[in-house]
């Protein structure tokens, strides 16, 4: 795969200019986009597997470490999707690349787009069910929660596969890229504007509920990166003609996407990741000592009765032992552990 202007890129860009299209080449901007977001996604990837392996530290336990590992295999789909059709590569010359249909039903919409923000919003829902219903977010409440996200995304990318090319996506062998329907687009951005608008309805609705850690922050945070990507994708697919033509406005729309996704993964799972890396035992002090003082030991699943022989309450797990020095010298022993998203084997 050429990043280089070659004869035939020339001649590309020569027909769009006859067709009264200015495109700009495929180049090694392109190439670097790729690797640095590909570069990012890697580091992301160890991290993750490092979270993985500690997800029994409490606080890495309650941002729940397998729900996010799932966003960022969400992430990893969108990246493909949006390098595959928005104009960051040639798809002449793949059978596969030029079936535009997949690359933009399923790996840029459904299992991309559609499902990180979704994943977003129903951590925002979490949120809100917990400090403001004062109800755990698992058991039947957790499954039905995913349970209507999937399906609604399983569905929408069935629907779509069955429509016609002409009337979702189809690739465009003259400009070598998809040409996607304006009234398919328009759709997509109708669900991704509503899943912000919900998570709008709950940032606000949590406004003056008082939090522990950094859990405002990250409502905020999701609010403003699902309003700017729904602006950008917006601008882009409705406003700018043909943008994968542009290679700033191509440009300026991966990194949005998938810096603001990155952004928004990290404010959640930045500081007990750091913490369990550097700072584990203290921090960990740090945080049942938070929960005791603020009376916040319910809303974080937490047991009331805190003593030297403290207790998760909601599921039982073989004997995990978390030894830090209190201010009375004590032992902090954990016999069970649970986090917002995990669900209630005795439901």
């Amino acid at each position: 795969m050429s990043f280089a202007f070659t004869p035939e890129e020339q001649s590309r860009v020569e027909v769009a200019a006859f067709l009264g299209i200015h495109l700009d080449p495929i180049s090694y901007v392109d190439l670097s986009t790729i690797i640095v977001l590909g570069t990012m996604y890697v580091f992301e990837f160890i991290a993750l597997c490092y979270q993985l392996r500690n997800r029994d530290y409490l606080p890495l336990r309650v941002k729940n470490v397998p729900v996010m590992f799932s966003l960022y295999f969400g992430g990893v789909s969108w990246l493909l999707g949006d390098i595959f059709t928005g104009g960051l590569v040639h798809l002449g010359q793949s059978p596969v690349l030029r079936n535009c249909k997949f690359t933009v039903i399923w790996l840029r919409v459904c299992i991309g787009a559609y499902y990180v923000t979704s994943i977003f919003a129903l951590r925002c829902y979490s949120l809100y069910y917990v400090f403001c219903k004062g109800k755990a977010f698992k058991g039947r409440i957790l499954l039905l929660s995913l349970g209507v996200t999937g399906l609604s995304i399983v569905a929408f990318g069935v629907i779509s596969m069955l429509l016609p090319a002409r009337m979702t996506v189809e690739y465009e062998e003259i400009l070598d890229m998809c040409n996607f329907n304006h009234t398919y687009v328009l759709c997509v951005l109708v669900v991704i504007w509503t899943i912000w608008a919900y998570t709008a309805v709950m940032s606000w609705k949590m406004r003056k509920i008082p939090f522990c850690f950094n859990e405002r922050v990250e409502i905020f945070a999701t609010f403003g990166i699902l309003l700017i990507v729904s602006l950008l994708n917006s601008m882009c697919l409705l406003v700018i003609s043909i943008y994968p033509a542009s290679l700033g406005w191509r440009t300026a729309l991966v990194y949005t996407n998938h810096v603001g996704a990155s952004i928004g993964y990290w404010v959640v799972m930045w500081e007990p990741t750091y913490a369990c890396m550097f700072h584990r035992d203290e921090y960990f002090q740090y945080w049942i000592n938070i929960l005791k003082e603020d009376q916040m030991e319910r809303e974080y699943e937490y047991s009331s009765n805190l003593n030297t022989d403290t207790t998760l309450n909601l599921i039982e797990y073989p004997d995990i032992q978390f030894k830090a020095h209190s201010t009375h010298g004590s032992t902090l022993g954990s016999t069970a552990i649970s986090d917002i998203y995990t669900t209630d084997h005795g439901n």
